[in-house]
């Protein structure tokens, strides 16, 4: 009796396991797409609406999930401040702290927090052709993630629940 209440339980567990990873994963093709509107909003409001990047993260703002709001609404504040910080500096420190948690990788987490480092461009062609490279490698990334999603959670699951077996197996 008690077997059975352990492999049931060590079932579970890594069942459990397999479901919040594939949370995980579900999270990250979310959060990629959440990043490639972002990107795209703002190379249309530098290239169409000729806004600054301080008065686009306060557009971003009204526009985006409560995650990306806060941190949108932080940069505004920090660089409209009489000593404000220097844009590039808030930017880089609020996107670190705010895609810190979540499931991306760290090429993508630098290809957003490390953005306005390198628009260093006076005119607005060439911020928005900066913006638009980001924009396509997100893409890519996001659209991979998307197609893949399926598999690997077929397989995560799998592997979950054949561990969990093994796991039994082992310890009966």
């Amino acid at each position: 009796m008690y077997k059975l209440i352990g492999i049931l339980c060590i079932l579970a567990g890594c069942v459990g396991w397999g479901s919040a990873r594939v949370g995980q994963e579900k999270d990250r093709v979310r959060n990629l797409r959440a990043l490639f509107h972002i990107l795209g909003q703002m190379r249309s409001e530098i290239s169409y609406g000729k806004h600054t990047l301080p008065e686009i993260c306060l557009l971003l703002a009204e526009l985006n999930d409560k995650c990306y709001k806060a941190c949108f609404v932080r940069v505004y504040e920090r660089t409209r401040e009489e000593n404000g910080g220097d844009f590039p500096e808030v930017w880089e420190e609020e996107m670190r702290a705010c895609l810190a948690g979540l499931p991306l990788r760290e090429d993508e987490r630098e290809t957003v927090a490390g953005l306005p480092k390198t628009l260093s461009f006076q005119e607005e062609g060439g911020q928005s052709g900066r913006i638009g490279q980001a924009e396509e490698f997100l893409e890519g990334r996001y659209r991979q993630a998307e197609e893949t999603y399926e598999n690997r959670a077929k397989m995560i699951r799998s592997i979950s629940i054949l561990t969990g077996l093994l796991l039994a197996i082992l310890l009966l």
